[in-house]
C-alpha cells in the first residue's frame, strides 16, 4: 500500500514537473490584454474583408484592435498568412498551399471577394507596429527548424510589438532556444477525436504537458473548455497569463474575463475599446542595474558577410537588447548595445571570432538606458 501512495505521489510531482510553464514574463504580456484581438483581422467572410486578408488587416488597424493571425509555408519558402493549408474552404479549390508555389496563389481571390492570400512580410509593412500582433505559426511535424527560421528572417527586423504561439509544442521550444527574448505561447484545447492519434495524446497536449520544455510565457486555450481542470490548474494554480480563443459575443467576453487575461474575438464589434496611449511596460530600476548601453561603429569585413544575422543570433542568446544595422554607404556597420557590460564584449569577441568576420576598428559611444525595449532587432 505504502509502495502504491508513492508511486502515486511520484506521478502526480511529475505531471506537475511537467505541465509547470515556469516564470513568465507577465508584465510584458499586459500589453496584450489592454485591447481585443481580431481574429485573422477584423473580417466578414461574405464580404469585402474576409480572414487574413490585407483588407481585414487593415480594418484591425483602423479601428484599433491587436490582430491574431496565421503563417505557413508554400512549396518554394515563402511565408504566407493563411490559417488552412487546403485552398477548399477559402477559395473552393481542392489544393494544398504547401504544395504550391507563390506565382500559382497570389492571384486566387478569398471567399470570392477581392482579396487575396498576403505574404507576410507586406502584413508586417502595412501594419508598422502599429497595433501588437499574436502570430500563429502552422506547423505539423517535429522538424520545425525551417519555418521556424523563415518567420525570424521577417520577423527579427519588425520593430512593432508581436508575440507567437502554436498548437505545436516544438514551435514554442524552438523560440525558447533560439529566440529566448521573443514572448511565446502554448495553444491548447480538448482535442476532438481525429486531431490527436490517440486519446492519450490528446490528454497530453491538452493538458500542456510539454510546457518543461517549451516554458511559454502565455496560454491561449479554446475559451469554449476554460473550465476543465488542466486549464484551471495552469491559470489558477500556475498563474499563467491566459488569452481566450475565440470570443463570439461581448456577453462571452465579459464572461471569460474570469478565466482569462486577454482575448481573441471575431463575428462581433467588442464594447472595450483601444487605449491611443498604450504603453509599452517598463523594466523597475532593479533591472537595470549593472546594465550599460553604447553606440558602437565598426569598420573592417562587416558588411556582406551575415554580421547582422550573426550579431542578432549572438545578442539574443546573451540577453542583449538593441540594434544594428549597415551605414548608408554599406561600408561599416552600427549597433546599439544594451545589457551587462561583460555580455556586451562577449558579444564583440564572439563576432570578431566568426569566420568571414574581420574587425579592424570599433568606436565607441554611451548611450542612454531603455527600460521600454525587450529584444534585439535589424534595422535598415
Amino acid at each position: 500500500m505504502h509502495i502504491l501512495i508513492y508511486l502515486l505521489f511520484l506521478l502526480l510531482v511529475l505531471y506537475i514537473a511537467a505541465i509547470w510553464p515556469g516564470r513568465s514574463r507577465k508584465e510584458r504580456m499586459e500589453l496584450y490584454a489592454r485591447q481585443p484581438i481580431a481574429h485573422r483581422g477584423f473580417h466578414d467572410n461574405s464580404g469585402p474583408a474576409p480572414e487574413n486578408s490585407m483588407a481585414a488587416f487593415r480594418k484591425a488597424v483602423e479601428m484599433g484592435y491587436g490582430i491574431e493571425l496565421d503563417i505557413r509555408e508554400t512549396s518554394d519558402g515563402l511565408m504566407v498568412v493563411s490559417h488552412d493549408d487546403s485552398l477548399k474552404r477559402s477559395a473552393g479549390i481542392d489544393r494544398k498551399i504547401s504544395d504550391m508555389k507563390w506565382s500559382e496563389l497570389k492571384d486566387i481571390c478569398l471567399f470570392r471577394s477581392n482579396e487575396h492570400i498576403p505574404l507576410f512580410k507586406d502584413v508586417l509593412e502595412m501594419v508598422h507596429g502599429r497595433v501588437p500582433l499574436v502570430v500563429e505559426i502552422k506547423s505539423e511535424t517535429k522538424n520545425v527548424g525551417p519555418i521556424c527560421e523563415n518567420a525570424v528572417f521577417w520577423l527579427d527586423s519588425y520593430e512593432g510589438n508581436y508575440c507567437i504561439e502554436s498548437f505545436n509544442p516544438f514551435v514554442v521550444l524552438w523560440f525558447r532556444k533560439n529566440r529566448p527574448q521573443v514572448l511565446r505561447g502554448q495553444l491548447s484545447e480538448k482535442f476532438r477525436r481525429g486531431q490527436v492519434p490517440t486519446k492519450v495524446a490528446s490528454y497530453i497536449f491538452s493538458a500542456c504537458m510539454f510546457n518543461f520544455l517549451a516554458r511559454p510565457d502565455f496560454i491561449a486555450y479554446n475559451v469554449l473548455h476554460k473550465d476543465l481542470l488542466r486549464y484551471r490548474i495552469q491559470h489558477d494554480v500556475f498563474h499563467t497569463f491566459g488569452i481566450a480563443w475565440t470570443i463570439k459575443s461581448n456577453e462571452m467576453m465579459r464572461e471569460a474575463a474570469k478565466y482569462f487575461e486577454a482575448f481573441i474575438f471575431d463575428s462581433f464589434t467588442p464594447e472595450q475599446t483601444y487605449s491611443e496611449h498604450v504603453e509599452v511596460p517598463q523594466r523597475s530600476e532593479d533591472d537595470m542595474k549593472n546594465i550599460v548601453r553604447v553606440y558602437m561603429l565598426l569598420s573592417g569585413s562587416v558588411t556582406g558577410v551575415g554580421f547582422r544575422y550573426r550579431a542578432t543570433w549572438i545578442a539574443q542568446s546573451l540577453g542583449i537588447t538593441g540594434w544594428v544595422r549597415n551605414t548608408s554607404d554599406d561600408m561599416q556597420v552600427e549597433m546599439e548595445l544594451q545589457g551587462p557590460r561583460s555580455a556586451i564584449d562577449e558579444m564583440i569577441d564572439r563576432l570578431g571570432n566568426e569566420r568571414f568576420i574581420t574587425i579592424t576598428s570599433v568606436e565607441e559611444e554611451p548611450r542612454d538606458l531603455l527600460t521600454d525595449e525587450y529584444e534585439f532587432k535589424v534595422k535598415y
